[in-house]
């Protein structure tokens, strides 16, 4: 059971859901849907991920044949994901949003099994048209786009 993918994916999104519950208890809660606070939204989705995890749990052990049963840690994937983060708040206030967008995709698909220069390409240029047309054109957050460069 404790080597079943599920299971151990449930604990992670059941843990994580729980710590976004307690971390709002502090948090002012609203009275309907119309008339929320601050609480809501990380109570809602820490129900939602603790809900989830116990989904996965109980698949994990309801249908163990389903699942392969020895779950390793693979340490590339691992080390890629930490470095694209680490690249992304490094490379954003020097080089500019798109810049660092660029380098946390391409680190990261370097974790995958297998690397397709063409597919990490395509999904770095739409990705990162997306978080430009989201952060910066519409929510107009201040985000430089290129050193120096920002959107008015």
């Amino acid at each position: 059971m404790l080597g079943n993918k599920d299971f151990l994916a449930g604990l992670v999104f059941l843990a994580f859901g729980w710590a976004a519950i307690a971390s709002a208890r502090d948090l002012p809660a609203g009275t309907t849907l119309m008339h929320m606070a601050p609480g809501d939204f990380p109570t809602g989705l820490g129900a939602i991920l603790a809900l989830f995890g116990v989904y996965l749990m109980a698949r994990g052990i309801g249908w163990p044949e389903k699942t392969p049963a020895p779950v390793g840690w693979g340490w590339r994937p691992v080390t890629c994901i930490v470095a694209s983060m680490l690249l992304f708040g490094l490379l954003l206030p020097r080089l500019g949003l798109v810049a660092a967008l660029v380098a946390m995709f391409f680190a990261a698909a370097l974790g995958g099994r297998e690397f397709r220069w063409g597919e990490v390409l395509v999904l770095t240029v739409v990705m990162t048209a997306f978080a430009v047309g989201v952060f910066v054109v519409l929510l107009k957050l201040p985000f430089q786009l290129f050193p120096g460069i920002y959107l008015a």
